[in-house]
């Protein structure tokens, strides 16, 4: 399966929406497949690690990379030996003083990730629009009350 790739416009400033969504790497709050981020070593920033709990059970050690405070981050990560692995990435880009634009690709890789991303097709993609759903959410009631 290709990359699960969502965008959506936003009525808040990329600054509001790291500062809601990434910065306080409490990915749990946006994401409705993690149950909670753990053993956090560094902040939202480059070559910072955690594992991410998820809802399943299972816990995936995840490594940021390209990470351009209020732009842009990417995370990987993987278990199993390699042989199920995740590779994501978010953009935010403003399109004018009170609004940005979100880009949100996420990707099960390896052999057992392959054959998972399709079996379970259906809730990856859905996994996905509804984070990046929780990310507008949140940022825009964050935008509005710093009115």
């Amino acid at each position: 399966m290709a990359p699960v790739q969502v965008s959506a416009t936003v009525a808040a400033t990329p600054e509001t929406i790291w500062s809601t969504c990434f910065e306080p790497m409490k990915w749990e709050s946006w994401d409705p497949d993690l149950k909670e981020v753990t053993d956090v070593v560094g902040g939202c920033e480059e070559g910072a690690t955690c594992i991410f709990a998820m809802n399943d059970g299972s816990k995936v050690p995840i490594t940021l990379s390209n990470v351009t405070k209020n732009a842009s981050l990417d995370f990987k990560g993987g278990m199993l030996g390699g042989i199920l692995r995740c590779e994501g990435n978010v953009r935010i880009a403003p399109v004018d003083e009170a609004t940005s634009k979100i880009d949100y690709n996420f990707e099960l890789l390896g052999f057992v990730g392959s054959i998972v991303s399709v079996i379970k097709k259906k809730e990856v993609v859905g996994g996905t629009q509804g984070g990046l759903d929780n990310m507008v959410k949140m940022s825009e009631e964050a935008q509005k009350e710093k009115k």
